[in-house]
Protein backbone atom coordinates (compact mmCIF):
# COMPACT_ATOMS: atom_id res chain seq x y z
CA UNK A 1 0.00 0.00 0.00
CA UNK A 2 1.24 3.08 -1.26
CA UNK A 3 1.66 5.61 1.69
CA UNK A 4 -0.31 9.51 0.81
CA UNK A 5 1.94 12.37 1.45
CA UNK A 6 0.56 15.00 4.43
CA UNK A 7 -2.00 17.30 3.49
CA UNK A 8 0.97 20.36 4.52
CA UNK A 9 3.51 18.86 1.49
CA UNK A 10 0.43 18.60 -1.08
CA UNK A 11 -0.22 22.32 -0.33
CA UNK A 12 3.21 23.55 -0.97
CA UNK A 13 3.47 21.67 -3.98
CA UNK A 14 0.48 22.95 -5.75
CA UNK A 15 1.43 26.44 -4.03
CA UNK A 16 4.76 26.31 -5.53
CA UNK A 17 3.74 25.04 -8.74
CA UNK A 18 0.26 27.50 -9.68
CA UNK A 19 2.62 30.22 -8.35
CA UNK A 20 5.89 28.98 -10.76
CA UNK A 21 3.07 29.87 -13.28
CA UNK A 22 2.07 33.39 -12.35
CA UNK A 23 -1.43 31.86 -10.99
CA UNK A 24 -2.29 34.12 -7.90
CA UNK A 25 -2.63 32.04 -4.91
CA UNK A 26 -2.31 31.51 -1.38
CA UNK A 27 -3.15 29.24 2.00
CA UNK A 28 -5.80 30.49 3.86
CA UNK A 29 -5.07 29.18 7.67
CA UNK A 30 -8.62 29.01 9.88
CA UNK A 31 -7.12 26.89 12.59
CA UNK A 32 -6.22 29.93 14.90
CA UNK A 33 -3.55 30.68 17.07
CA UNK A 34 -2.52 27.83 20.07
CA UNK A 35 -3.11 29.72 23.46
CA UNK A 36 -1.09 27.79 25.74
CA UNK A 37 -2.95 28.60 28.85
CA UNK A 38 -5.89 27.15 28.28
CA UNK A 39 -4.58 24.69 25.74
CA UNK A 40 -7.10 25.41 22.60
CA UNK A 41 -6.94 26.77 19.25
CA UNK A 42 -8.38 30.63 19.55
CA UNK A 43 -10.25 31.47 16.71
CA UNK A 44 -8.91 34.75 15.09
CA UNK A 45 -10.39 38.05 14.85
CA UNK A 46 -13.25 39.23 12.72
CA UNK A 47 -15.66 36.79 10.63
CA UNK A 48 -14.48 33.19 10.00
CA UNK A 49 -16.57 30.82 7.90
CA UNK A 50 -16.27 27.17 9.26
CA UNK A 51 -15.07 24.76 6.13
CA UNK A 52 -12.61 27.42 3.45
CA UNK A 53 -10.96 25.88 1.74
CA UNK A 54 -6.83 25.55 2.11
CA UNK A 55 -5.65 27.56 -0.96
CA UNK A 56 -7.46 30.44 -2.62
CA UNK A 57 -6.45 32.64 -6.01
CA UNK A 58 -7.67 34.44 -8.70
CA UNK A 59 -7.23 32.95 -11.85
CA UNK A 60 -6.04 35.13 -14.92
CA UNK A 61 -9.96 35.44 -16.31
CA UNK A 62 -10.67 36.93 -12.75
CA UNK A 63 -12.35 33.48 -11.95
CA UNK A 64 -11.95 32.77 -7.94
CA UNK A 65 -10.05 29.71 -7.43
CA UNK A 66 -10.44 27.25 -4.12
CA UNK A 67 -8.77 24.22 -3.62
CA UNK A 68 -9.49 21.99 -0.75
CA UNK A 69 -6.05 19.97 0.06
CA UNK A 70 -6.76 16.16 1.26
CA UNK A 71 -4.90 12.52 1.07
CA UNK A 72 -5.83 9.77 -0.47
CA UNK A 73 -8.22 8.74 2.58
CA UNK A 74 -9.06 12.24 3.63
CA UNK A 75 -12.56 13.24 3.47
CA UNK A 76 -14.69 16.43 3.00
CA UNK A 77 -16.71 17.98 6.25
CA UNK A 78 -20.30 18.97 5.64
CA UNK A 79 -19.17 22.84 6.18
CA UNK A 80 -16.36 22.44 3.15
CA UNK A 81 -18.89 21.04 1.38
CA UNK A 82 -21.49 23.78 1.51
CA UNK A 83 -18.27 25.56 0.71
CA UNK A 84 -17.72 24.24 -1.97
CA UNK A 85 -21.75 24.87 -3.20
CA UNK A 86 -21.48 28.22 -2.87
CA UNK A 87 -17.70 28.63 -5.16
CA UNK A 88 -19.25 26.53 -7.44
CA UNK A 89 -22.94 28.34 -7.22
CA UNK A 90 -21.09 31.31 -7.87
CA UNK A 91 -19.31 30.27 -11.12
CA UNK A 92 -16.16 29.80 -8.94
CA UNK A 93 -13.75 26.99 -9.59
CA UNK A 94 -13.37 24.27 -7.05
CA UNK A 95 -11.16 21.49 -6.75
CA UNK A 96 -11.06 18.92 -4.07
CA UNK A 97 -7.25 17.42 -4.54
CA UNK A 98 -6.04 14.77 -3.26
CA UNK A 99 -2.22 15.25 -5.39
CA UNK A 100 -0.45 17.84 -7.32
CA UNK A 101 -2.10 15.74 -10.41
CA UNK A 102 -5.22 16.80 -9.64
CA UNK A 103 -4.57 20.94 -10.24
CA UNK A 104 -1.87 20.14 -12.88
CA UNK A 105 -4.76 21.00 -15.55
CA UNK A 106 -5.17 24.71 -14.41
CA UNK A 107 -1.91 25.71 -16.24
CA UNK A 108 -2.81 24.68 -19.66
CA UNK A 109 -6.09 26.34 -19.91
CA UNK A 110 -6.77 29.02 -21.87
CA UNK A 111 -7.95 32.01 -19.38
CA UNK A 112 -7.59 34.54 -21.39
CA UNK A 113 -11.46 34.33 -23.42
CA UNK A 114 -12.77 31.77 -20.39
CA UNK A 115 -15.33 33.80 -18.14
Amino acid sequence: MKLSPPEKLIQKQILNFLSAYGIFVFRVNTTGVFDPSRKVFRRLGGYNLKGVADILGVLPNGKFLAIEVKTQSGKQSLFQKNFQNQIEKNNGIYILARSIDDVRYIVNQDWTNAA
